[in-house]
């Protein structure tokens, strides 16, 4: 089913690469429509993420009064995002309709002989670099590297609970290690991805720690009765 939106994937790199001479700028042009594509999704996401993460001390001191009644404390919740016209559901389901994409660009880079030996930054991009590639061409360690490091910024920008960055406090590791697994054309996807949804975060959601507080629930005021008169 992906296999139609790889191959035009595949085209449109071959496109850039005629125009750059070079797959390594291909593959950041490609990355780049890409997002710029799929920004309006992304945008709807982040909105919906900035809308929760301002309604987050309501929510937590919510949980905290009815933490004896799950029942109860579910309704207040959900009266908490009516009340803010903030809809939990919205930033999963642009993702949903991403995620075909990303896979078919994830499938199209790791198809064998794409680059045809191309190098870029010193390495060639349809090389793997594991460890004993990296012993005999060292140079290969830098997208592994910057692929860890991109994946730690983002994580700095987009993870604000302390909790929840403690629990990936590994990922970039982890990431880095998976870099070491794959062909460095899609190591260097995944950095200028990553990087560019961190622009987007800091131009949507801003910087960690300056979500403006929450739209404020239309309060219903009281009706004076007919004939009286203001003091």
């Amino acid at each position: 089913m992906l296999t139609p939106i790889a191959d035009a994937l595949v085209a449109l790199l071959n496109v850039f690469h005629g125009w750059t001479g070079s797959y390594g700028w291909s593959v950041i042009l490609l990355t780049l429509v890409i997002k710029l594509a799929l920004h309006p999704l992304t945008r709807k996401q982040l909105r919906s993420m900035k809308a929760m993460q301002a309604l987050g001390p309501q929510m937590q001191a919510l949980r905290e009064k009815y933490r004896d009644n799950l029942q109860q404390m579910n309704i207040e919740i959900m009266n908490l995002y009516r009340s803010h016209g903030v809809n939990p559901l919205a930033g999963c389901l642009p993702m949903l309709v991403q995620l075909p994409v990303l896979w078919a660009l994830f499938i199209a880079l790791r198809r064998q002989g794409l680059f045809g030996g191309e190098t870029f930054l010193g390495a060639a991009l349809d090389r793997v670099p594991t460890f004993a590639a990296i012993r005999e061409s060292p140079i290969l360690a830098i997208y592994p590297v910057l692929v860890g490091a991109s994946t730690y910024l983002q994580q700095r920008l987009t993870v604000t609970d302390p909790q929840q960055a403690r629990m990936f406090v590994f990922m970039p590791v982890l990431v880095a290690w998976f870099a070491t697994q794959v062909q460095v054309g899609l190591s260097l996807y995944w950095i200028v991805s990553t990087l560019a949804y961190a622009v987007e975060y800091l131009l949507i959601v801003g910087r960690p720690g300056t979500a403006p507080s929450p739209r404020p629930a239309a309060a219903v005021l009281p009706q004076r009765p007919r004939g009286v008169k203001k003091k």
